[in-house]
This record gives structure tokens, C-alpha cells and sequence, in this order.
């Protein structure tokens, strides 16, 4: 089957995932987005089949709907559009709600040649009290992000968000003396300290940006701003909240604070380059004395 060029460019750029399948049901296509969501590259996909179970779609009963009653097979036989709520799954293993559209392609007005078929995640409020969305991409301590929930969310958040005009933020924060706290404490303050920075950042940052537990004691914030300044001012206003924080623990009251970096995504930079930036600037701040936010600037 052989598809317009320039209409692949346009399903490239789009925020939906869009796969195309030909009248055996190979994937011939296979956009950005559709990457992003499911984890499985271009490459991964082209050329195989969809009933060969790549995404292992269920249905809401946890029916199986790829080698039974798939509904892009539905579309392309009656040669009417379809819609659905289905489960895929990522290639990370755990299972991703998804709203589906399929739109067969008519040869000559008549016969279906092929069937489109676009695809978004369902993320709302209830899904992040899934507990199987919890278990997967979230650290049970901190009950924000882990990295392999950073590793799904991102790409989808960020290509929405650049589509609006935001900018890109990376913050990167570590808890200072975070062992001599332990060593002196026990790591149940420990944990309640993570918890507590956690905590701030989510009850201060907005729905929209993205809270990771990086690893140990170190945090990633990505937040979308319209002004790059606003970067330096959300870091310093996190700072001096977290100064102002302290735990009770077994009779103790524990002060603590942190350092942190800030910079923003450049054109053409990876955002794990990015991060390496912030996490320098971190850097900065703890050589500079600690409990303070460094944000590369001059890089503006």
C-alpha cells in the first residue's frame, strides 16, 4: 500500500500515536509519538504484524483483542471509523490505558485497503491512584515519580507542552548531609525527610510538571515555563521552603536542607544532557556552601 509522503510527514508530527496497517494487518507506519508512548521504536514495529500480539491490547474485562476481536479489523471490514478505551501493553511491562480511534483507508471511495489507527494515553487523577500504575512507575517511599515512569511520561508532557510554547526547566536537587543524617538519625528520618521534599515539590509545583525521584537523595523536577527567569525564582521559592521544613522523629526535631541546580532544555540537547547541566549546577551550590539554588544563566 502506498501512502502520500507528505501525509506521513504531517502523522509524524502530531501528539496522538498513529500506526498504519496494511490489509494483512502489517504495520507500514509508525509515527514519533507512537514511540513515545509504547516504548517500541519504528524499527521494533515496521513489517510485523499486529496480530502477532506486539501491544497485546485487552479490553477494560482483560479480554484479549488482538488475536480475537480486534476493532481496527472491525473498521476495515465494514469500512466504518471505531473508537475504544483499550489497555496496551509498554514495552517497560506494565499495561497503559489508551483511548483508540481507527479510520479505515478507502481504495476508490469502496473497498478498505488499510485501516489508520490513533492512539493517547488516559491519564487522569484516578489513574495515578492505580495501584498498578503506582507499582510500575512510581517510588513507593516518596510516591513520586521513578525512572521508568520519568522514561514514559516525559516525552508524551513534553511534546504537549511544547506545542503551547512552554519552555522546558530541569531542576535538580540532593539533600545535603543526607548520610550524616542517617548515621546520626536512622534511616526512618531519613525516609521521612524524603518524604517531606517530596511532598513540598508536589504541593508546590503544578499537575502538568514532572516529579522524579532520581536516585538516593536526589530529585529531578521538569516544569514547563513561558519565562526561562521563572526557572531561577521556582527553585529559590523550593529552596528556602525546604529551609524552612523540619521532621519529628523519635523525639528529635530534624532541620535539613537542600542544594539545587537549574537549567533548560536547549535545541538539538538530549534531556538526559540536560539533566547532567542541572545536576552541575547542583554541584555548584554545594561547593558554594550548600542550602542554595544555582541556575546557569548565562546559558540564556
Amino acid at each position: 500500500m502506498i501512502i502520500d509522503s507528505n501525509f506521513l510527514t504531517v502523522l509524524n508530527e502530531l501528539y496522538e500515536g498513529v500506526y498504519i496497517l496494511d490489509k494483512s494487518r502489517n504495520i507500514i507506519f509508525w509515527n514519533k509519538a507512537a514511540e513515545d508512548i509504547t516504548g517500541y521504536k519504528s524499527d521494533e514495529v515496521l513489517g510485523k504484524s499486529c496480530k502477532d500480539n506486539i501491544l497485546k491490547h485487552v479490553d477494560k474485562q482483560g479480554k484479549e483483542l488482538c488475536t480475537s476481536e480486534c476493532p481496527m479489523l472491525y473498521a476495515m471490514k465494514n469500512n466504518v471509523a471505531v473508537s475504544d478505551e483499550v489497555y496496551l501493553h509498554h514495552k517497560s511491562g506494565f499495561r497503559l490505558l489508551v483511548k483508540v480511534k481507527g479510520i479505515p483507508i478507502l481504495e476508490n471511495g469502496k473497498e478498505s485497503k488499510g485501516v489508520i489507527e490513533l492512539f493517547t494515553p488516559v491519564i487522569s487523577s484516578s489513574d495515578y491512584d492505580d495501584d498498578l500504575f503506582n507499582l510500575a512507575l512510581k517510588d513507593t517511599l516518596t510516591k513520586v515519580y521513578n525512572r521508568k515512569g520519568f522514561d514514559f511520561l516525559y516525552p508524551i508532557r513534553q511534546r504537549e507542552m511544547t506545542m503551547l510554547n512552554f519552555h522546558t526547566g530541569v531542576l535538580f536537587f540532593d539533600i545535603d548531609d543526607f548520610k550524616r543524617i542517617n548515621d546520626t538519625y536512622g534511616h526512618d528520618a531519613g525516609d521521612k525527610i524524603l518524604y517531606a521534599v517530596a511532598q513540598i515539590f508536589v504541593k508546590s509545583l503544578r499537575h502538568e510538571d514532572i516529579i522524579v525521584r532520581w536516585g538516593g537523595e536526589e530529585f529531578v523536577l521538569i516544569i514547563f515555563v513561558k519565562d526561562f527567569k521563572d526557572i531561577q525564582a521556582i527553585g529559590e521559592k523550593l529552596t528556602k521552603l525546604i529551609e524552612s521544613t523540619f521532621v519529628d522523629c523519635n523525639q528529635s526535631i530534624i532541620k535539613f536542607t537542600v542544594s539545587g541546580g537549574g537549567t533548560f532544555l536547549k535545541e538539538n540537547e538530549t534531556i538526559l544532557q540536560t539533566i547532567r547541566r542541572a545536576d552541575e549546577m547542583m554541584y555548584k551550590a554545594k561547593c558554594q556552601g550548600k542550602n542554595r539554588f544555582i541556575f546557569d544563566i548565562d546559558k540564556i
